[in-house]
């Protein structure tokens, strides 16, 4: 099982896992790589939420590109809203290394009950993020799969 955290200050965080990958190897998603089932779980102060996702490897592979340079520059926006558009994050990243993690998730896209969020975090927190982000990205490619462009 794969999955990557993006952590903030005081021990909140956002996991995403990957429990169940559609297609892989032969059969992409029409978003890019697979589809892909999975979990999202984030804490923030004392608000907890858990829940199930869909995406694609594609959009994680996006999301790892931005986030990437992001780092590297130490500013810009990386952003990930999955094709359901039931979690989006935005991470913010200033020339001082400090960085802001705002979203929401909502259980059901069609409803209207969602927990925004907004973490603080910095640039030490990311290498571990984009370990995680790295992995997902060799193992299932990016976005036409394992057979890359």
């Amino acid at each position: 099982m794969y999955e990557f955290v993006v952590r903030g200050k005081q021990g909140c965080y956002v996991n995403i896992t990957l429990d169940e990958v559609f297609g892989y190897p032969n059969a992409t998603s029409h978003f890019g790589g697979y589809d892909v089932r999975g979990t999202a779980e984030i804490k923030s102060g004392n608000y907890y939420v858990k829940g199930e996702l869909w995406f694609s490897t594609g959009e994680k592979y996006e999301f790892y590109n931005q986030l990437a340079r992001c780092y590297t520059d130490l500013m810009g926006i990386a952003t990930f809203c999955n094709s359901e558009a039931n979690l989006k994050l935005d991470i913010k990243f200033n020339n001082r290394g400090q960085v802001v993690i705002e979203g929401y998730f909502k259980e059901f896209a069609h409803q209207d009950n969602e927990l925004k969020f907004e973490l603080e975090s910095n640039q030490s927190f990311f290498v571990e993020t984009l370990d995680g982000l790295r992995e997902i990205v060799n193992h299932y490619g990016g976005l036409k799969g394992i057979h890359q462009e």
